[in-house]
């Protein structure tokens, strides 16, 4: 008798580390599958010799994560999950049986100003070594930073912020810094925004709350980006957690006008802006308005019975991988128990913690010296980095001997516990099939029939291939027999009888 199915999606933090999880919590005769397109997962550890400077950035192959797992993959993005047919249907028109289901395809990202530089994590870009040289030259005497309506996690914000006063003093620029949010990290809660203000404070930098910066409208007849073809690249941009792209740049060296919300119009010598964030849009399952997956408090989707999600996908108010990798241990630990091979978890609704670190400046300072190429961001948030999680964690230390298996000594800070907050909406779901309008349910099923002819074709086509292969390698045995035969035959080992 062969074990349940659990299908995984997705191969950022969240799922990889469902993804080992469920081999531990379910034993070796799980039947486990992954659908994730990306083939690495990236991380950057941290230096052993460095608080904020942090090491090479590397990468895990995701087949090796497959591999230890003994788990089958399918390189495909997750489209629709049809949970009557305990089935997911990929872009490529592949079906994938499943008994649970977790999401964790992470998120999609896009840019919310035209102008300036935006900030996508995956490497200290080198944009910022020019910022910082501009203000020391006197080219550029202000720089804002800015956090749009939709960022789910704006610590990045706070700690370019720090790091570009921190690395410019003494000079008269000004850096500013904007957000949407009501209070600075208001969602880490009420401490936290005490201790990020006075840091704030000490460094000399303007904060703006409450204020949504919106791009300026262009006059007529003025081309978007002052007419460089070369500044829209990067005006939308696609990131899933698990392939974070370096951060993409609007053309530099031009001064970026916008408009605070409603107020008057502002102009900075440089800007920077985080990048919002919308859902993966997975239909057939419960979503919100921007493509989240809706979970209740044990992470199984709203409406769902078999389906759970985790990481950057679920609809909350704030993300980050250390807390995806936790709720996709909680999830794993409650599909277990639905197997019946595990217990129900007792424990609470998953918390972020972490720790707000705080007078830090001189230490950063003497690890990141003037003149330092790409200095470190990571300034304020601990624990950093990806690299985390229970499981994942462990197997990326044990294939990796630059990293630490433990977290190296921190400095002291405010510690956080904060509660995310979950729950159905008791809207109607958005993304099932069978309960959208006919219109719409048309048009998806044609859809995904010719998403199943296409991978059909492809099959036919593969075969194909696999056959002209096959007859070409038995031509060259037969010539090669025949080759054999009249050579035995002219040596006189083999006689025509006929």
């Amino acid at each position: 008798m062969t074990g349940p199915v659990i299908c995984v999606v997705g191969a950022g933090t969240a799922g990889l580390e469902a993804l080992l999880a469920a081999r531990e919590e379910l034993g070796p005769d799980a039947e486990l599958r992954l659908i994730a397109p990306e083939r690495d997962f990236r991380y950057r550890p941290m230096s052993h010799d460095s608080l904020f400077r942090p090491a090479q950035e590397r990468s895990l192959a995701i087949a090796d994560v497959v591999a230890e797992a003994g788990a089958t993959w399918v390189a495909d993005r997750a489209e629709v999950v049809r949970q009557a047919e305990r089935t997911v249907l990929t872009r490529d028109g592949d079906t994938v049986d499943f008994d649970f289901l977790l999401l964790a395809p992470g998120v999609r990202s896009k840019r919310a100003l035209s102008q300036g530089y935006i900030w996508q994590r995956g490497g200290d870009p080198g944009f910022l070594d020019q910022i910082i040289s501009d203000i020391r030259t006197g080219d550029a005497r202000s720089v804002a930073v800015v956090v749009p309506r939709g960022v789910r996690w704006p610590v990045p914000a706070y700690e370019l912020a720090l790091v570009l006063a921190w690395a410019v003093r003494p000079t008269p620029a000004q850096v500013t810094l904007i957000t949407a949010e009501e209070q600075p990290l208001g969602a880490l809660g009420s401490a936290a925004t005490e201790a990020v203000v006075r840091e704030l404070d000490a460094a000399g930098i303007k904060v703006i709350v409450g204020v949504e910066v919106v791009d300026e409208p262009r006059r007529d007849g003025e081309p978007e980006h002052g007419g460089d073809p070369h500044a829209l690249a990067g005006v939308m941009l696609v990131a899933e957690e698990p392939g974070e792209p370096d951060a993409l740049i609007g053309k530099p060296t031009d001064p970026a006008t916008v408009r605070m919300g409603a107020g008057a119009s502002a102009q900075f010598d440089r800007m920077i802006s985080l990048p919002t964030v919308v859902g993966p849009f997975i239909a057939g399952v419960r979503t919100d308005a921007i493509g989240f997956v809706e979970v209740d408090e044990t992470l199984k989707v709203c409406g769902s019975e078999r389906v759970w999600a985790a990481g950057g996908c679920v609809a909350a108010a704030l993300e980050h991988s250390a807390l995806g990798a936790r709720q996709a241990d909680t999830a794993m630990a409650a599909i277990a128990a639905a197997t019946g091979t595990g217990s129900a978890s007792s424990s609470g609704p998953v918390e972020l913690t972490g720790m707000i670190l705080t007078g830090q400046r001189d230490r950063w300072a003497a690890e990141n010296p003037a003149g330092t190429h790409e200095p470190s961001t990571r300034c304020l948030w601990w624990p950093p980095g990806r690299a985390v999680g229970r499981m994942l964690a462990k197997r990326i230390a044990a294939w990796d001997p630059s990293v630490q298996d433990a977290l190296p000594r921190h400095p002291e800070g405010l510690v956080l516990r904060v509660p995310i907050a979950l729950g159905c909406s008791g809207a109607a779901p958005a993304g099932p099939i069978d309960e959208v309008s006919a219109d719409v349910k048309s048009a998806r099923l044609l859809d995904i029939e010719h998403r199943q002819l296409m991978a059909v074709r492809r099959r036919e086509q593969a075969a194909e291939a696999e056959l002209r292969d096959l007859s070409a390698r038995l031509r060259f045995l037969t010539d090669r027999q025949h080759e054999a035969v009249r050579e035995l035959q002219q040596h006189g080992y083999l006689h025509d009888h006929l």
